[in-house]
């Protein structure tokens, strides 16, 4: 095998091992916790350095009014794929092995690479400022001025008594590596000899056709979606009547456009809990159905049915269907009245 196609493929199989380590750390130091805490930033979810930590630093933020630090976030979703979409894109280039292929990828990559930096520090930059003005405990500057809580994005910061510090992690040391791995295979093929002839020429024309083709469609592979969260029946707490969600036909959710996610125990407690919420937040409804059991549904899809004779945790005997057949073998034999779901917000009194 040529240096250049050696280099490269080490390249791509140092980013292929940073979807199993995480790529980034965030710790805590203060005179209370004997031990640091913090969080390890992984390409597709964030996890407790220790046992409890998430849960620990969302406690404390909550008092000085920062948003709850979620597990996942959108980010997560899409952030393989492309990832996936570069390793396969640069096993590609090296079946072309080609020098120009070569620094595409790299200048890509990097380009990539900066933008999930920047993704970082608005993510701080947003927990960090945007603050609840009704918040238990409030600390000003000496001008009057709430004072920001973002954390580094790599370094060491001072906030209050604790000492944020931002470091890479085994998977940001593996991107370094994949890099001048990928570096070297563009300055070694510089130095590599290719004898073409006509023949080459052609097929290299043909190559050039295919490889257009493959960039014309790598966009879709960027797609990306919202994934429910699993819900722990019989242990999670409904976010609105604090009772556990027990009912896997009944239960529901919302997801935030910040990737942040209420749990209910019924439908009903989801629409109570609409009527309090600014709606121009949220980006996802979800439902469980009556045959469906634990796999949740956007609510668009669905159709309601309103029956004494098919009760739901909170009283609204409320229950989803994923299409109007459904509903309607079952009012048979339990009667009820059919909605959609713009007809049951309407009934609710939810007119956003």
């Amino acid at each position: 095998m040529e240096k250049s196609k050696l280099y490269m493929s080490l390249g791509m199989i140092m980013f292929f091992v940073i979807y199993f380590v995480p790529i980034w750390t965030v710790t805590l130091e203060a005179p209370q916790y004997p031990e640091p805490i913090g969080l390890n930033i992984w390409i597709n979810k964030i996890s407790d350095m220790n046992p409890n930590d998430l849960k620990n630093i969302n406690l404390m933020n909550h008092y000085i009014g920062m948003d709850e630090i979620p597990e996942h976030i959108p980010e997560f979703d899409f952030l393989p794929l492309i990832l996936g979409s570069m390793i396969i894109l640069g096993f590609i280039f090296i079946y072309f092995n080609n020098k120009k292929l070569y620094a595409f990828w790299f200048i890509l990559m990097t380009v990539l690479g900066m933008l999930g930096i920047y993704d970082f520090w608005l993510w701080g930059h947003e927990y960090g400022h945007n603050l609840d003005p009704n918040a238990a405990i409030k600390f000003v500057d000496e001008f009057g001025n709430p004072l920001a809580y973002q954390p580094p994005v790599i370094g060491k910061k001072t906030i209050l008594n604790f000492v944020a510090i931002s470091k890479p992690n085994i998977g940001a040391i593996l991107i370094i590596i994949g890099m001048l791995m990928v570096s070297l295979s563009v300055y070694v093929k510089k130095g590599e000899k290719i004898f073409y002839n006509q023949k080459i020429k052609i097929k290299n024309k043909i190559i050039a056709a295919r490889l257009s083709y493959t960039l014309l469609i790598l966009p879709l592979m960027y797609s990306c979606s919202v994934n429910a969260q699993k819900v722990n029946y019989g242990e999670d707490l409904c976010y609105n009547c604090k009772m556990h969600i027990v009912d896997t036909q009944h239960a529901a959710q919302i997801i935030t456009k910040k990737g942040k996610k209420f749990l209910f125990d019924s439908i009903e407690c989801m629409l109570n809990e609409m009527s309090n919420m600014d709606l121009s937040k949220n980006k996802l409804y979800l439902a469980n159905t009556y045959y469906g059991k634990e796999t949740f549904f956007d609510v668009n899809n669905l159709t309601f049915l309103i029956s004494k004779k098919i009760p739901s945790p909170m009283g609204g005997n409320l229950t989803a269907f994923k299409n109007l057949d459904d509903a309607h073998n079952i009012m048979k034999d339990m009667g009820g009245e059919n909605y959609n779901w713009k007809e049951i917000k309407k009934k609710y009194n939810i007119i956003q």
